[in-house]
């Protein structure tokens, strides 16, 4: 396992697994924006070999979470073989489940009366169970130093509406743009110098729209990016995060919707012109989920897209000859500034756990004692394994200096990375009415005013239950 896990952190090979979001789920990508290892069509659910339970003086901890992908699960073993070792009056069981179960078996075991002790959360569980009160407070256990090495995105996932810290941040993704050298020279373009801002955006993706093959219809869109299922709405989040809409705030004790905001209209509106009025994205694009708009970027028909680190290692192994002639960069700013899509995920102790003093043990063992790797704790290097991003100020510095320098732009991101909406309802919204409202913004059967009113009337309706 020790070669194996240092050849993955520094090889080339490490770079196909890529930026994950964590094998996650909150949103979309191969996972939710999320995982990069297909699941099986059906995910055994790895059970406890008991209950948690004191036996005589030994503690079982319950350690529930969704990580799947095998060098990640060796890094798992590993630190709870040598924590054992180290504490032998406490136990660690493993209970895994996939992503798509995850919530239904937390929700269950919680009901049940007898739930974990530490779980794993992407947004998306995170929202729904904070909402819930599962979580316990942490912020009197953690290390205001660790705080201080974070990135403010880590910071911010971490904490409650009510200012708490109710968890500890771990491996994720940022996404990036992507950009044909290639096509950029074909079009006049400087292959050095992709665009910073939305109006350079615009401008290029003009130039470089266009019918190569002389017959009346565009074959070549400047600009693309996932638009199919949930990837509707983690990306239209992202653009209204560029032009800074707070999209739903916590107010006196209560989420209350600001899709009616400027800011909302105004990136919603962007968003929509780059289809409908000035044509630099395909109205395919609706169809696309990340693996599509990835095959258009590398055949071609796409010239830039938005699209998340883990496709470093996607577009290397189908257009090996495009080698040297594509590269990746910052996202172009907003109006707002900076603002990339990228998260940690997270994991907490339950409120429910009867043994919250040896959980924190364990996590804090987790994050602190020293891998394999020189300079890389457990917890870092459960973030290396399949190329990931744990966001800390030092992870990040190792990260650069032994990554694929296609995704330095990715781990920069950091910087700027902005967590999804923390509302309860936001997934409930996402599910029944933002898919098909976006989409339908985008084909023009809806106009952006008429899809904003109706999303906002229907998230105010959610949030007043």
């Amino acid at each position: 396992m020790k070669k194996r896990l240092v050849a993955l952190v520094v090889g080339a090979a490490m770079i196909t697994t890529g930026l994950l979001l964590g094998c996650t789920g909150n949103d979309t990508t191969p996972a939710g924006d999320d995982v990069v290892v297909e699941e099986p069509a059906e995910t055994p659910v790895e059970e406890p070999a008991e209950e948690p339970a004191i036996v005589g003086e030994e503690v079982v901890i319950n350690f529930f979470h969704m990580t799947w992908v095998p060098e990640m699960l060796e890094v798992v073993e590993e630190t709870i073989a040598v924590f054992e070792a180290e504490n032998p009056g406490i136990r660690v069981v493993e209970t895994r489940v996939s992503w798509t179960d995850a919530p239904s078996q937390l929700m269950a075991s919680i009901m049940g009366g007898s739930p974990p002790d530490i779980v794993m959360a992407n947004p998306s569980i995170l929202a729904q169970f904070r909402g819930l009160g599962a979580f316990a407070d942490l912020t009197d256990r953690i290390d205001p130093a660790f705080v201080d090495g974070l990135f403010p995105t880590a910071v911010q996932i971490m904490t409650n509406p009510y200012g708490r810290f109710d968890g500890k941040p771990q491996e994720g993704a940022n996404w990036a743009l992507f950009y044909r050298k290639d096509l950029f020279e074909e079009a006049g373009l400087d292959p050095n110098r992709p665009p910073t801002n939305w109006e350079e955006l615009v401008e290029m993706a003009e130039a470089l729209t266009v019918d190569t093959n002389g017959d009346g219809v565009v074959d070549q869109f400047g600009f693309g990016w996932p638009v199919a299922a949930e990837n509707a709405t983690d990306y239209w989040v992202n653009f209204m995060q560029m032009a800074g809409s707070p999209i739903t705030e916590f107010v006196d004790g209560n989420w209350v919707s600001r899709l009616d905001g400027p800011e909302a209209l105004q990136a919603t509106q962007f968003m929509v012109d780059l289809v409908q009025e000035y044509g630099v994205s395909p109205a395919s694009i609706v169809g696309w989920d990340w693996e599509g708009v990835t095959n258009a970027f590398v055949s071609g028909d796409v010239a830039m897209m938005h699209n998340g680190g883990w496709v470093v290692g996607v577009v290397q192994e189908r257009g090996p000859e495009l080698e040297g002639q594509w590269g990746t960069a910052w996202l172009p700013a907003g109006p707002a500034g900076y603002a990339f899509r990228g998260h940690p995920n997270t994991f907490h102790i339950l409120e429910a756990s009867n043994h919250q003093d040896e959980a924190w043990a364990f996590l804090e063992f987790f994050y602190n004692a020293p891998s394999q790797i020189p300079g890389l704790t457990f917890m870092d290097a459960f973030c290396a394994a399949p190329g990931g991003m744990m966001y800390t100020h030092d992870f990040l510095e190792w990260a650069i200096e032994n990554y694929d320098p296609l995704l330095t732009p990715f781990l920069e991101a950091a910087e700027y990375a902005v967590i999804p909406p923390m509302d309860p309802q936001w997934m409930n919204l996402s599910n029944m009415y933002v898919q098909s409202t976006v989409q339908e913004m985008l084909m023009g059967t809806v106009s952006v005013e008429d899809g904003l009113a109706r999303l906002h009337a229907a998230l105010l309706d959610m949030q007043a239950q």
